[in-house]
């Protein structure tokens, strides 16, 4: 039995109804700031009423505002949750809350109509029927545990009445201190306590101080309204025996020495944020026999204090130990460390929308088996960041990821002379650039299109070599009919994908007359506006299919490589990379001098003399020499000589209105 599903209405920024889907163990929720995610985990903790909200109470603000104008709230709060997968017993326990399909429902409403006491009363109930009798002992049997984001690890664990530490002993010895209490007979530990008091009060120097003590209050207020005074350690009840305790640390693990431990305000903020959640997972553990129902663990902000390497120890942990003792941990982030290390399937991704926030959960996208495999493989801590971005351009390789944010600065600067926009560079819009390092454009681009085709089945007697060429087609088709694909959940935000065309080589063979000897020529082919090759890129028909099928994706593409199409676009453009290019060539030689020659011929051009030199074959050159330089290196130069008179590729340009949704 987990919670599978939540309902939220009138809560905070939600004031259209928001659905979220969730699974057992796991639930990663990612996404930006102000977005909903602590909204979703408090409404968890209404629905539950969880001990800690339930101290605190719901307020004035958390009712949805439309405007700021004080007007009154005239949406109640409503929370529903959904619990699947119970079994037969379960099923007779939360009876009162069962739907038609035999699910359990839990409900809750807060009207805003606060009492003399400004307090704001809900209104439970199970099932369907707001008007049936609401049965607490179902609700009182569910385990919820709640961590804020900036807790106080140290504060938490410390002694005191109601600490979490003296309610876990006494939780995990409530049976046997009931039947004690009811034979009138102390807990061992009372005992022991009461006699070890009796021994420190006979030590001398307590014995001297508790005298003078009492003596002093005689003498100060007479026998008639004097009181008796006795040193010892708290008082002898088991309860608050428990409550003087408290957790000490050890750098070594499974160290037994006394003198060894020390107090948690000696340690740092990180490892006591581990000792408390650590504290947690035992309550978990130590209880379980107590509650057969479902048990859940709100997180928020595991990365607090934690240095990469302890977030992802600990996420794993959690995630274990949820599988392992049925555990529904469920936790907001804003670590790209932790996203990178969860399967997709474990994560939702919240959107903040003009009527609340929308909800995606990744396993709901469609996307096919090997597409999963290769994202939670390849996503690392830094592709992860899509997950927290407004939109995504994807590129190729190290050179595009480093040039692509600084050509968006001058286009948009270039842009905004003719344009009103206020947007100045791609991080003022939340845009990231990732870097994949190849051309695995196909597996990325799943989690925004909305769509997934419906593969035809192998036909009877056709040839598997046949059957694969027939799906190779399928699947690169410009557009899908409506029988032939299924609309699906997507990232609500925009993809752009930046590729090169490739185009290929050309090859002639020549046979020689006397020798019969065979050789191979190949020349690279150079592509220019007037006269555009067809390319060889595996991943170019994802233009037509993307533009045909979804707003939300968009593949563009150039005439040959990257640095080719910056060097031919303009003159200025391949002066500033050949002058990068002179510089760092330390020989003189023949490609060297080529080079020099382009830029004096560039000089006499700006003189007003003809320009006596193929582009193409120049920003050929530029492209192999950029190639041995180095092309991170390379881009790097380039970026910091780029200006505000360099010219944007219109594949480029494109790519930027598009993920900005500017208008052509």
């Amino acid at each position: 039995m987990f919670l599978s599903e939540l309902q939220v209405k009138g809560f905070r920024l939600f004031k259209d109804p928001a659905i979220v889907k969730l699974h057992r163990g796991l639930n990663l929720l990612v996404g930006e700031n102000g977005c909903g995610k602590s909204s979703i985990v408090d409404a968890i903790r209404i629905l539950l009423n969880e001990s800690e909200f339930f101290h605190r109470g719901l307020r004035e603000e958390d009712f949805y505002q439309a405007s700021s104008g004080g007007a009154l709230p005239t949406l109640p709060i409503s929370v529903s949750g959904i619990f699947s997968d119970l079994d037969d017993t379960q099923r007779v326990e939360y009876l009162t809350w069962l739907t038609p399909q035999f699910d359990a429902k839990l409900n809750v409403e807060y009207q805003y109509n606060v009492d003399s006491r400004r307090l704001l009363k809900p209104k439970r109930w199970g099932g369907n029927s707001c008007n049936s009798i609401f049965d607490w002992e179902p609700l009182e049997d569910i385990q919820c545990i709640y961590l804020p984001a900036l807790r106080d690890a140290e504060r938490s664990l410390r002694s005191g009445r109601g600490s979490r530490l003296s309610r876990f002993i006494i939780n995990l010895s409530a049976d046997e201190l009931a039947q004690r209490r009811k034979d009138h007979k102390k807990m061992p530990l009372e005992d022991e306590v009461y006699q070890f008091n009796r021994t420190a009060a006979e030590q001398e120097d307590i014995k001297k101080a508790n005298e003078l003590i009492n003596s002093s209050l005689k003498n100060a207020v007479g026998t008639i309204f004097g009181q008796s005074t006795r040193i010892q350690f708290n008082e002898p009840s088991y309860e608050r025996i428990v409550e003087a305790l408290q957790i000490m640390f050890s750098k070594s693990v499974g160290c037994t020495e006394l003198e060894s431990f020390k107090n948690l305000s000696e340690n740092s903020l990180g490892y006591n944020n581990l000792i408390y959640i650590a504290t947690i997972l035992a309550e978990f553990e130590g209880l379980k026999d107590q509650y057969t129902t479902p048990r859940i663990l709100l997180v928020e902000e595991l990365e607090a204090h934690l240095h990469p390497q302890l977030q992802i120890k600990l996420l794993k942990y959690l995630s274990q130990q949820a599988l392992d003792y049925g555990i529904q941990v469920i936790i907001t982030t804003h670590s790209a460390t932790l996203a990178a290390v969860v399967p997709i399937d474990q994560i939702i991704s919240v959107h903040r929308t003009t009527g609340g926030a929308l909800i995606i959960p990744i396993k709901d996208c469609g996307i096919e088996n090997p597409a999963k495999a290769f994202l939670n493989r390849w996503i690392d801590a830094t592709k992860s960041t899509l997950l927290f971005s407004k939109g995504n351009i994807f590129v190729e390789g190290i050179a595009e990821a480093i040039l692509i944010p600084k050509l968006a600065e001058v286009y948009l600067k270039q842009y905004a002379t003719t344009h009103d926009i206020e947007i100045s560079s791609l991080e003022d819009a939340g845009i990231s650039v990732i870097n994949m390092n190849g051309i695995y454009f196909q597996y990325f681009t799943q989690l925004y299109n909305g769509y997934t085709i419906c593969i035809p089945e192998r036909q009877e007697g056709e040839l598997k070599k046949d059957y694969e060429n027939r799906i190779k087609e399928f699947r690169q088709k410009p557009r899908f009919n409506d029988n032939e694909y299924t609309k699906t959940l997507a990232l609500p935000i925009r993809c752009a994908v930046l590729t090169d065309n490739d185009p290929p080589c050309l090859v002639e063979t020549h046979t020689d007359a006397e020798t019969g000897k065979r050789s191979v020529f190949r020349w690279e082919q150079k592509p220019t506006k007037q006269e555009p090759i067809e390319g060889s890129n595996p991943q170019l028909y994802l233009l037509a299919q993307l533009a045909n099928m979804t707003d939300n994706c968009r593949i563009f593409s150039n005439l040959k490589t990257f640095e080719y199409d910056l060097a031919i676009e303009s003159h200025y453009n391949a002066r500033l990379m050949l002058e990068i290019l002179v510089e760092w060539i330390s020989t003189d030689g023949a490609i060297k001098a080529t080079l020099v020659h382009y830029l004096d011929e560039l000089g006499k051009e700006q003189d007003g003399e003809p320009f006596e030199v193929d582009d193409a074959q120049m920003a050929l050159d530029i492209l192999h020499q950029a190639d041995k330089l180095g092309k991170g290196l390379f881009a790097q130069l380039l970026c910091e000589r780029i200006d505000s008179a360099f010219i944007v590729p219109l594949y480029i340009a494109q790519s930027i209105r598009f993920i900005l949704g500017l208008e052509d």
